[in-house]
């Protein structure tokens, strides 16, 4: 799994890079809620590369925490029917009185 995460990153690096070499040098007019800028294309492009990988590292990290979360209730639940198993192999044994052979 981890290759193709790496694989895929290399992509997007490669894409981001041959994005900003064409675009080099270019102005754009950008637009933030009721104010204007005047930046590169190269700028808005890392800045929402970077926030991207934000946004995927919050929730790779929100997935984890579920997880972990998750592996603490199995432990949890194993811990209690391993006790109960060893409850039910302590209990004594009881004879049935039909079945006992009358000498």
């Amino acid at each position: 799994m981890w290759i193709i995460r790496g694989v895929i990153l290399l992509i997007g690096v490669a894409a981001l890079v041959w994005l900003s070499a064409l675009n080099a040098g270019t102005k754009v007019i950008f637009h933030l809620f009721t104010r204007t800028y005047n930046v590169e294309l190269n700028l808005i492009i890392v800045v929402t590369f970077i926030a991207g990988m934000l946004i995927w590292a919050v929730g790779a990290w929100i997935r984890e925490a579920q997880l972990r979360l998750h592996i603490l209730k199995s432990r949890r639940n194993n811990r209690k029917l391993r006790e109960e198993i060893s409850d039910l192999r302590n209990l004594p044994l009881e004879e049935d009185p039909e079945t006992e052979i009358i000498e």
